[in-house]
């Protein structure tokens, strides 16, 4: 077990399950202490018990993001319970499958809110508490593959996850004189609660492997392989790289 960020703090967003969960582990396994916020309570108790599994400290926040009045407090909470925050990896997101012609503006509103409000809000509480200790930290934004396809993307998801690649480059740019790191992860299909909206297992599969959103390997990611190029965004070695996108698609983006 590593031990490189030992000492650190990070708070996970959706880290009830899918890549948040396995997010939150990565970073447990690594050193970290987590604030692991989800709206599934159940949820974030069984990966807060996971994570002391490592002998590393938990504090799981029930919070639904689409409430964001409640963001600066929840940060508040963690910096007061455990000292400071280093991380924040905003993972937690909607999707619905609406075309634009069947779109209607409260589902709208709700993605856009949870997907695009909710992770700038987190970055600015949490940026300025970086800063006012002296600066230092990472920032690690969830996107998506749609962000970068047209075909076979529901359009308030990508349109979102778009926005929240620009959010990051802009955020990067102006947090850079601090020592700051902000980039994203663009996964492509990847075995989760998400993505089961589109089928089984072989309906995932069928996917990966034939038309728009056929990536090069013809192979469904797993979880932990996404929470593998977050991890690294957190770690010393990756301290030159920021404003920058990831792809963990299997190479669905080319």
């Amino acid at each position: 077990m590593s031990n490189e960020l030992a000492g650190k703090v990070a708070i996970v967003t959706g880290g009830a399950s899918g890549i948040g969960r396995a997010t939150v582990l990565a970073l447990a396994e690594t050193g970290a202490a987590i604030a692991v916020l989800d709206r599934d309570d159940a949820g974030i108790a069984r990966v807060a018990a996971e994570v002391e599994k490592f002998g590393r400290h938990a504090l799981a926040i029930t919070i639904d993001l689409a409430q964001t009045s409640l963001l600066g407090g929840v940060v508040e909470n963690v910096i007061r319970r455990l000292s400071r925050i280093d991380i924040l990896v905003n993972c937690a997101g909607v999707a619905r499958f609406q075309s634009l012609l069947d779109s209607d503006e409260a589902t709208w509103d709700l993605i856009q809110t949870v997907n695009l409000k909710a992770p700038m809000l987190m970055m600015k509480h949490v940026a300025r508490h970086m800063i006012d200790r002296g600066g230092g930290g990472r920032i690690v934004n969830i996107s998506s593959s749609s962000a970068f396809r047209a075909q076979n993307s529901p359009i308030a998801y990508a349109s979102s996850k778009a926005a929240l690649v620009q959010l990051t480059r802009s955020a990067a740019a102006e947090l850079g004189r601090y020592d700051i790191n902000v980039n994203a992860i663009a996964p492509g299909i990847t075995a989760t609660a998400m993505t089961r909206m589109l089928g089984d297992a072989e309906a995932l599969q069928n996917a990966a492997s034939t038309g728009p959103l056929e990536n090069l390997f013809h192979r469904v990611s797993q979880p932990e392989d996404v929470a593998a190029a977050i991890l690294f965004l957190c770690l010393p070695a990756s301290r030159q790289i920021t404003a920058q996108v990831v792809h963990t698609s299997a190479g669905a983006v080319v």
